[in-house]
């Protein structure tokens, strides 16, 4: 999504971005591991950090670590110029250094959100509330407070910023959603996906988990619903991607039937529509905890393939706003495999539902989460904030601790 958001800024902007090591390069694509180069019209700074394996969870603190030590390190010491500095929040202090990068020189700052830490490492039982906690807050809360805008994903987001104890003004948060490419992702006929043929698959009620297994999404709950009476006998569950807790997952799953659950890695991005199409049923669940610390991106694809959504989540939460304000699906409270069960049953036993469900997905998709739509939202705030500065050359710089150009 930052390949994207970049690309698509660079036409108006000169943008550069401050970037570690891809964690997964895409196929065939070379890069330069170190230095300086260029990619469709950006500009990218690569660095030099620690790579250990990010199941390992000290090797991961580590590497988040070590990026932020050699991001500091590289602008103190190049001292690039700017007429906006952007910080995005992986690894969770980068915007504590884009701060002081903006005001060495002398440019506005924007961070950009895609979670609120320390508050999710806190929500999930990696990180104790105390004085570390405490103070990683207070750091992070000076910057985003210096920050011309605070970007956030969703209204949830923008509450818990606004509530004690960040208590960031109003007037600086800005909320823009993820998006979804909905020339690429789009609805695939079951008659015509080859997912389906590829995995056996033809005739099931496919119930789909795609994206990430972490410990936000308290995924074995949803193994759970997959043991019980009520579970549909045409249903499988179909759990797509990788994560800290897949090991964990296919241990539980070893107790089920084996026609009721797989497990399948990542597909490739120009597979997509064919993958997230295969679904008749997209589960998107967020631990009761972390409401107001993120919103799931893979919320947008599955409206682009027009398929359905099982929003496991707190109602206080954008997701299940979404999802009952347009009649998008089902939803669920975290934690109660019988309701998921449930739910699950009555939607394979009703294909009205799913095949009105998914058209309003499509529509929703096209109408709020198109990637051009949203992508002019953030160029118009870039120019908005660029204006205001009276700058005449843009320069734009984006930092990110993993992913690609």
């Amino acid at each position: 999504m930052l390949t994207t958001l970049c690309e698509s800024l660079a036409i108006d902007f000169d943008v550069h971005v401050v970037c570690g090591q891809p964690n997964s390069p895409a196929s065939g694509q070379s890069f330069a591991t170190t230095g300086i180069e260029r990619h469709n019209r950006v500009t990218v700074h690569r660095l030099k950090h620690t790579q250990f394996a990010k199941r390992i969870p000290a090797g991961r603190l580590i590497n988040l670590l070590s990026f932020s030590r050699s991001a500091a390190n590289y602008l103190r010491s190049t001292r690039l110029s700017a007429d906006c500095v952007i910080s995005e929040t992986d690894p969770f202090l980068l915007p504590i250094v884009a701060a002081k990068h903006a005001r060495r020189v002398g440019a506005p700052l924007v961070c950009y959100l895609q979670d609120i830490y320390p508050d999710v490492a806190e929500a999930i039982g990696k990180a104790k509330s105390g004085m570390l906690t405490r103070r990683i807050r207070s750091a992070l809360r000076a910057a985003y407070q210096e920050s011309e805008r605070v970007i956030v994903l969703g209204d949830c987001m923008k509450s818990r910023l606004q509530s004690a104890p960040w208590n960031i003004e109003p007037n600086r948060l800005r909320v823009i959603p993820n998006w979804a490419d909905c020339q690429s992702i789009r609805p695939i006929d079951p008659r015509q996906n080859e997912f389906l043929r590829r995995h056996s698959l033809e005739g099931r009620f496919v119930v789909m988990h795609s994206g990430n297994m972490g410990l936000t999404q308290r995924l074995d709950v949803l193994l759970d619903a997959a043991k019980n009476s009520v579970w549909p006998d045409r249903a499988i569950l179909l759990i797509v991607g990788d994560g800290a807790a897949r090991g964990e997952l296919q241990s539980i799953a070893s107790s089920l039937p084996s026609d009721r659950i797989r497990f399948l890695p990542y597909q490739p991005r120009e597979q997509l529509a064919e993958s997230l199409s295969a679904a008749d049923l997209h589960v998107v669940s967020m631990h009761e905890s972390v409401s107001g610390c993120l919103c799931p991106s893979k919320l947008y694809g599955i409206l682009a393939a027009g398929r359905p959504v099982l929003a496991i989540a707190s109602p206080d939460t954008d997701l299940v706003a979404t999802v009952r304000k347009y009649d998008l699906g089902a939803v669920c409270a975290p934690g109660d495999s019988d309701q998921i069960a449930k739910e699950i049953a009555r939607c394979a036993h009703d294909p009205q539902l799913i095949l009105d469900a998914g058209s309003r997905c499509r529509e929703i998709a096209l109408a709020k989460y198109d990637r051009p739509m949203v992508l002019e939202q953030f160029k118009s705030l870039l120019h908005e904030i660029v204006a205001s500065k009276n700058a005449s050359a843009v320069n734009t710089t984006f930092g990110n601790s993993s992913d690609g150009n």
